[in-house]
């Protein structure tokens, strides 16, 4: 799977858990708006009401030992005064360009891509009731190249989201409340289970995330092989994952604090250590976070994150105390670390292959995209309304965005 999309290695059943939601489904007609359309959604109901799950899942545990941990080098990075800025990046023409609105207000919440190119995005709709804002989850879409169809998911929400194709994707998060969920939809109906034992206290809470096969949170790990799940426990904390096949890395995400990562090498994972990151003297609360992970190859990693933290003894304009924040790009090259500190006010939280040897990240604005070429050149690229989620597909990455309508661009 790249970037939240999942690749499947065969034709699964509903014991196996692969999640399939096909465009026509014998007794549940897929609904299609106009031709051509490409900001109305349309529902296609699945059959069953997902109340909660119906049944259990227990992933086959894999043990034994993992490969020998590898120490941080440097095992600090240091930050340059508060003027300095290693990324010096231009602002430039943005290279996205939208290419698909949905319905009314509210947002698109996750993005996962299939291998043909189909997007998969959760959907929250918000309106106001009696002078306050409601919001609800509208369960999923799926956006085609020309249409969007929707498909609602009751009683669920959905922490992860992968996708393989246009008929394949998976389903992680919480029904009537409980974590754990494996829900799945095969020719539009709607089969949710519920994972045993450790598994369901850590998969479906916040901080899952989905890459590859892969579903990670906490030191938890599932993972789809082609025929059954499997379960790791993972050698550090993790809450974002990256990279796909026999080279996929995990970093402690953006709900923990700054941890080791994990790399994965098709037989086992392995703990790399990262640099820690470095805050100026006479401060408080010091928050490094690493939210984000590319793997563009085996001695080619970018971790992203940043440092935030208080200024003793300073307050805002809004009278709260003062707090300062600083974005960080960390490369790896096999055996070493290099430390890229940006300009202060800012933190990067999600990053995305571009598909071309660089990569996409967004910054903590939720307005701007920084993109780091192949050549090395840092540019900014600005995108109206709030981003929400990056994904990346077989060729291209996407972006959604919320207010004041739900949208999704593409990267050129």
């Amino acid at each position: 799977m790249r970037s939240g999309t999942a690749r499947l290695l065969g034709t699964a059943s509903l014991a196996t858990l692969v999640i399939a939601a096909c465009t026509q489904s014998p007794g549940v007609p897929a609904a299609s708006s106009p031709s051509g359309s490409t900001d109305e959604a349309t529902a296609a109901a699945p059959s069953g009401t997902p109340a909660g799950a119906t049944g259990t899942l227990a992933p086959v545990p894999m043990t034994g030992p993992g490969a020998q941990p590898v120490p941080a080098s440097p095992g600090s990075c240091a930050q340059p005064g508060p003027k300095a800025d290693d990324l010096h990046p231009a602002t430039v023409k943005s290279a996205w360009k939208r290419v698909a609105y949905d319905t009314g207000r509210g947002s698109l919440d996750h993005l996962a891509v299939g291998s043909d190119g189909t997007v998969w995005a959760t959907r929250t709709t918000r309106r106001t009731v009696a002078g306050a804002v409601e919001t609800r989850f509208d369960g999923l879409r799926r956006w085609d190249g020309k249409r969007w169809t929707a498909f609602p998911l009751p009683n669920v929400q959905v922490t992860a989201l992968g996708a393989a194709s246009a008929e394949q994707a998976w389903v992680f998060g919480l029904a009537a409340g409980q974590p754990g969920l494996v829900g799945s939809f095969q020719h539009g109906v709607w089969a949710p289970l519920q994972l045993t034992g450790q598994l369901s206290t850590a998969i479906g809470t916040a901080g899952t995330a989905t890459r590859a096969g892969w579903t990670v949170n906490g030191t938890e790990a599932l993972h789809w092989n082609g025929a059954t799940w499997q379960s790791y426990e993972l050698p550090a904390p993790a809450g974002a994952v990256g990279g796909e096949g026999s080279a996929v890395w995990t970093v402690s995400g953006p709900v923990l604090p700054q941890g080791p990562a994990s790399r994965w090498d098709g037989q086992a994972w392995q703990r790399i250590g990262v640099p820690r990151l470095a805050v100026p003297r006479k401060t408080d609360s010091p928050r490094p976070r690493l939210t984000g992970v590319v793997v563009l190859g085996p001695r080619d990693v970018w971790v992203v994150g940043g440092v935030s933290w208080l200024v003793p003894g300073r307050s805002s304009p809004q009278n709260e105390p003062l707090e300062r924040r600083r974005p960080v790009a960390l490369h790896w090259n096999g055996a070493t670390w290099r430390c890229l500190w940006g300009r202060l006010g800012t933190t990067f939280t999600q990053a995305e292959p571009d598909g071309r040897g660089g990569l996409w990240v967004l910054d903590s604005t939720a307005s701007r995209l920084l993109h780091l070429s192949r050549a090395g050149r840092w540019t900014i690229h600005p995108i109206p309304g709030t981003i929400t989620a990056l994904a990346h597909g077989p060729s291209q990455t996407y972006a959604a965005t919320s207010t004041p309508r739900p949208a999704l661009f593409r990267a050129s």
